[in-house]
């Protein structure tokens, strides 16, 4: 996601690194709230939460900015990008619901290799060897965490691999919006997510537990303030140092499952989400090359 304000703070990488860390550890909090959740609701209930709670503050932003931040070059793609973020977060709240927060993390980071296929569909890029072999790499890492027969292979396991594909798809939607701002997008998904949650919510209401009310709260306002810092970091730094950093989430997942669920990826999860990050950071490498 790119950052637009005019005039961007000045570049501090250290600080840029802090933020993005901090983003993503909110981020796998907010992750471990969601799949508390899904013990008493469901996945169409805990998405409304988080777009009422994420939503909400942006009245803030109208109110700092103006309601000119949210007018839009690329209306139709900023549309189909709130739903396919809204569909996202079905899928991969519905993979929480039956995944260790860790394996359902890992699977999810295959969102990489999948955006070299589509950049190659719609964007028409070339794709070289090297990237070649980092989408190769990243899905034996796949096959590694799932092992088929023995591992986590079955239904539940098509969630977060299908989220992974969707949001791929939304990363190239947002490489073809390059004159709307990361706020300005902000503020389509959040309201996008919104409506469609409130669209769908009826079907399986049920009045949440007032004790619950918090949870609730930290999905929303954490998944929002997670993308304002990383929005804050992409700002002070550029996205091709930025990027290796995020594989970080992966080891918060690990420690936030353990912490909370008491749930710890075994030698061979480990060995292969070694491969799909390697594979990740292989991707990242190349992509930095061709860009100078």
């Amino acid at each position: 996601m790119q950052a637009t304000p005019n005039q961007h703070p000045p570049q501090n990488r250290a600080l840029a690194v802090l933020l993005l860390l901090a983003g993503f550890f909110i981020f796998t909090l907010v992750d471990a709230a969601s799949k508390q959740l899904t013990e008493e609701y469901h996945t169409l209930e805990i998405a409304f939460g988080r777009a009422v709670f994420q939503a909400l503050p942006l009245l803030l932003i109208f109110a700092w900015r103006g309601l000119g931040i949210a007018r839009s070059s690329h209306p139709k793609l900023q549309a189909l990008r709130g739903v396919t973020i809204y569909i996202c977060t079905l899928l991969f709240v519905q993979g929480l619901s039956l995944l260790d927060l860790a394996d359902c993390t890992a699977l999810a980071y295959i969102s990489p290799f999948v955006v070299v296929l589509f950049s190659i569909w719609l964007l028409k890029e070339k794709v070289d060897w090297q990237r070649w072999l980092a989408v190769a790499i990243g899905f034996f890492g796949v096959l590694i965490v799932l092992r088929p027969g023995m591992g986590v292979f079955g239904p539940a396991a098509l969630w977060p691999l299908s989220e992974a594909v969707l949001w791929a798809f939304t990363l190239v939607i947002t490489r073809m919006m390059p004159r709307d701002g990361a706020l300005t997008t902000l503020i389509w998904t959040s309201l996008i997510q919104l409506f469609l949650a409130a669209l769908f919510v009826p079907l399986v209401w049920r009045s949440p537990d007032l004790s619950d009310a918090p949870i609730f709260i930290v999905t929303g306002l954490g998944n929002l303030l997670g993308q304002l810092l990383l929005i804050a970091a992409f700002q002070r730094a550029p996205a091709s140092m930025l990027a290796p950093f995020s594989t970080i989430q992966i080891i918060f997942a690990a420690i936030v499952g353990w912490l909370v669920f008491q749930t710890f990826p075994d030698f061979w999860t480990w060995i292969g989400t070694g491969a799909i990050l390697a594979g990740g950071l292989l991707v990242w490498w190349r992509e930095t090359q061709i860009s100078r």
